[in-house]
């Protein structure tokens, strides 16, 4: 098999993330964390994080850190806050195929990069920048590194872990080091290999890991702990070294982290199903073969399993994830790159054992899941948003022809069509993802677009205001804090002035309009776009789902 032909795939994956550098940031928590790196940026403190000028203590800061970076490198803007995100993807899959490599073979690497770069949660994640991308290539780049310490006993492997899983820390708490912990020490314990346990790097590593948190730690105590009165989150007397170190991750157990949705149990399932597309069906795969394994010869699979760190690396996270009092759909993409691995090692062992009829299977299976998603695609391009460039048509129109050849005409080894027409299908459908639907959708975040306007009219941030709503993408590229007041104050503060600016809606209009001179600069259609409903997609009944923006200009 040659597997290498497999290896542009992961270069053109790359360039489907790099295409929706263009897309606008999308409100609210991207757009919150680059607002907040540019704020760190102008106060010159990056110790201290804060979040429109109040004290800030949910996420760790390296998300601020690595967005101040670079944005003091590149300028402000949407290159300087994704490209980092994809950076670090690249390092994940540098990382699944070298950890993978190094327990298996070639081939199987080559498959596992391949299959994590085309999951749709890596095209979502470096799009929607959040802290899981760091968290997650962190900690598959520590286990990596860890792996080729156990291979080499006295390698300096050891060190570079720790610092990733340090990097891990600081992108998303403790869950950075517990991740690779769980993986490592299980695998560990399942081979009884007590002389690795008890090597003393370990211990050295957590100096390497306290040297890489002390900015954190250091900004954390001097920002909240001898700092008592200040009121954070409602309260006082609040440790910003416990809240990093317990509330944050385990409070959401407890019930202590004021964060909580109460969603059910079995919440990742289906958030792993879809974002883990187009491999789910493999991994499942994979699992069903493995309890098949070990439950029918136990003794022989457990002596003969190669690494039980996949197994680990995605269960004990999955558990204690759906444990949580508070979860999103983001928080499982930690375990993206174990079920890569393990659906990777599955896929290579159906095609080297030869099981046609399991290939057969997979292959009516995945083809009804791919014409689903097809399916989904065209009520995407044609109804919702209708693609109108020629180029995007025939892009869309090919890569759907190539799947229904691959699926039902193309006489080839049932396991290449099956892998060759998921990954054309997922390719195909993000392309159009990045360069349609998502500026289709992003061109009703009215805040973005206000934003803009202020800052290609050389407007002066401090003399814009939110009257009655408020929009992070505002901040992010009006390129300052824009200020909230209510109403109350607008005399006040128009007091002297000869002309102030309110982002408002149609409450606020009608107020400033009963009161001060106006000028209406912008009239602009907004919706909430990171909560999409279907009557926000049928175009017969969007204008029930959206509300009107407004930018005015005012003066007594």
């Amino acid at each position: 098999m040659n597997i290498h032909r497999f290896l542009p795939v992961i270069v053109l994956a790359i360039i489907v993330y790099m295409l929706a550098i263009p897309v606008e940031i999308m409100d609210v928590d991207a757009a919150q964390y680059a607002s907040m790196g540019r704020e760190m940026l102008e106060r010159g403190d990056f110790l201290h994080v804060f979040d429109r000028g109040n004290e800030y203590l949910d996420k760790p800061p390296f998300i601020f850190w690595i967005t101040t970076l670079s944005y003091s490198v590149f300028g402000i803007g949407n290159f300087a806050f994704k490209f980092p995100a994809i950076l670090f993807a690249i390092l994940g899959l540098i990382s699944v195929f070298k950890f993978t490599k190094l327990w298996y073979d070639r081939e199987t690497a080559i498959l596992a990069a391949v299959l994590l770069a085309t999951t749709q949660g890596y095209f979502h994640f470096t799009n929607d920048v959040r802290t899981d991308v760091y968290l997650t290539n962190s900690v598959i780049a520590c286990v990596w590194m860890l792996s080729e310490q156990l291979k080499a006993p006295k390698s300096f492997w050891w060190i570079p872990a720790f610092v990733f899983a340090g990097i891990g820390m600081l992108a998303k708490g403790p869950l950075g080091l517990i991740a690779p912990t769980l993986a490592i020490g299980t695998h560990l314990l399942i081979k009884k290999d007590w002389k690795a346990i008890l090597n003393w790097r370990w211990i050295a590593g957590v100096l390497i890991l306290a040297l890489v948190l002390s900015p954190m730690l250091y900004g954390l105590y001097t920002q909240f702990d001898i700092h008592p009165e200040k009121v954070v989150n409602g309260r006082q007397e609040v440790s910003g070294l416990r809240f990093f170190f317990w509330e944050q991750s385990f409070g959401r157990l407890t019930g202590e982290n004021v964060w909580k949705n109460d969603s059910g149990p079995f919440f990742f399932v289906h958030s792993f199903a879809w974002s883990f597309l187009p491999w789910s069906l493999f991994f499942v795969g994979a699992m069903l073969h493995l309890g098949k394994q070990l439950f029918t010869n136990t003794k022989e699979f457990l002596l003969s399993k190669l690494e039980w760190i996949s197994l680990a690396g995605f269960w004990l996270p999955f558990i204690a994830l759906s444990a949580s009092r508070y979860k999103l759909p983001h928080y499982i993409y930690v375990v993206f790159p174990f079920a890569a691995v393990i659906s990777a090692n599955y896929l290579i062992q159906l095609y080297r054992e030869s099981k046609l009829r399991d290939v057969r299977t997979f292959k009516i299976i995945q083809t009804v899941v791919l014409f689903g998603c097809w399916t989904f695609a065209c009520v995407l391009f044609i109804w919702f948003f209708p693609i109108k460039s020629i180029v995007l048509a025939i892009i869309g129109i090919s890569a759907f022809a190539g799947f229904v050849y691959l699926a039902f005409f193309k006489k080839q080894h049932a396991w290449h069509r099956l892998v060759y027409m998921s990954l054309l299908s997922v390719i195909g459908i993000n392309i159009l993802l990045a360069l349609q639907f998502y500026p289709s959708v992003l061109s009703y975040q009215a805040g973005g677009k206000v934003g803009t306007y202020i800052h290609e009219s050389g407007i002066d941030t401090k003399k814009a205001f939110n009257l009655l709503v408020g929009s992070r993408a505002l901040d992010v590229y009006a390129q300052g804090t824009i200020a909230d007041v209510i109403p109350s104050q607008l005399d006040s503060v128009l007091e002297n002035q000869d002309a102030l600016y309110f982002y408002t809606n149609d409450e606020g209009k009608a107020l400033l309009e009963s009161k001060y001179a106006t000028e209406t600069l912008l009239q602009l259609d907004d919706f909430s776009v990171t909560l999409l409903r279907m009557n926000f997609g049928n175009p017969k009944k969007r204008p029930e789902t959206l509300r009107s923006r407004y930018f005015i200009k005012a003066k007594n």
